[in-house]
């Protein structure tokens, strides 16, 4: 199991898919955001309390996989990945969405059952239901 990712995963620039579920990932490198080529980033079940703001970089991203983590809060760069489709914020412990979620137009699946969410911004309410509206399933 992998506690750690080495800085050099920054020059995989041509990676398209990265799986790194059921590992002891506390935190991510900075260079994550230097995989520009990514579509789709799986973390899902690590322990990961927060993420880089260098995750808006990967403007590639369609799937994005942070489900089953220790989540808190997500970095407001998240509004950068306009190409996301599906986002799996599930089992993490959330209690807010920044602001700038909004920007996620071309989303289509969201989870975020299982976190504690006590509140959505005034900005994401409408998105929500623009999301719905448009077809996007949002798991709750």
């Amino acid at each position: 199991e992998l506690t750690s990712l080495p800085d050099t995963i920054g020059n995989l620039s041509s990676l398209t898919y990265l799986y790194l579920g059921n590992n002891k990932l506390s935190s991510l490198p900075e260079r994550i955001g230097d995989l520009k080529s990514l579509q789709t980033l799986d973390l899902g079940f690590n322990s990961l309390t927060s993420l880089p703001e260098t995750i808006g970089n990967l403007t590639s991203l369609k799937e994005l996989g942070l489900y089953g983590n220790q989540l808190t809060s997500l970095p407001e760069s998240i509004a950068n990945l306009t190409s996301l489709q599906t986002l799996r914020l599930n089992d993490n412990q959330l209690t807010s969405l920044p602001e700038t979620i909004g920007n996620l137009k071309s989303l289509q699946k969201l989870w975020l059952i299982d976190n504690n969410l006590m509140s959505l911004p005034d900005a994401s309410k409408q998105w929500l239901k623009d999301l719905k509206k448009n077809g996007c399933s949002v798991i709750n």
